[in-house]
């Protein structure tokens, strides 16, 4: 049975700290820190997480080894401020890659990207390294 189902990574509310900035073309981070969580949901190894950037909707899935995860997502015709300017997008594509460190923990990568005709200043991305924690309940600490 191990084999057969993901790690014991366990569903409900993570909050996303950044431990590592890769790419912020617009500084998208710091205006939207407060938008980084969610709620995860696990049925075998399909995975879905509701989003607070955005309001956004991410699916996807456990890889073969069960540590491992994907997840994507769009938000078509959003509003967002990019370095005090209002933009209107045509779309905005997530990505979130994971990987369980324990039941509570999920380190991984966060990719946004804004996406519009004009104004060129409103097509932005954001990398980054993050570290998921549900109730404040890390690896290392005690319940």
């Amino acid at each position: 049975m191990a084999g057969c189902l993901p790690r014991e990574q366990e569903p409900g509310d993570y909050v996303f700290e950044p431990v590592e900035v890769l790419r912020d073309d617009c500084g998208l981070l710091e205006p939207n820190r407060d938008k980084f969580y969610g709620t995860l949901q696990i049925s075998g190894r399909v995975v879905r997480l509701d989003f607070g950037f955005l309001d956004s909707h991410l699916v996807g899935y456990f890889l073969e080894d069960g540590d491992h995860f994907s997840l994507d997502g769009s938000v078509v015709k959003a509003s967002a401020e990019v370095n005090g300017q209002e933009c209107l997008l045509d779309q905005v594509n997530i990505h979130v890659s994971g990987t369980t460190q324990c039941e509570t923990q999920f380190n991984g990568v966060l990719r946004v990207r804004y996406d519009t005709r004009r104004p060129d200043e409103c097509v932005c991305e954001l990398w980054m390294r993050y570290e998921a924690v549900k109730e404040s309940k890390r690896c290392d600490s005690e319940g």
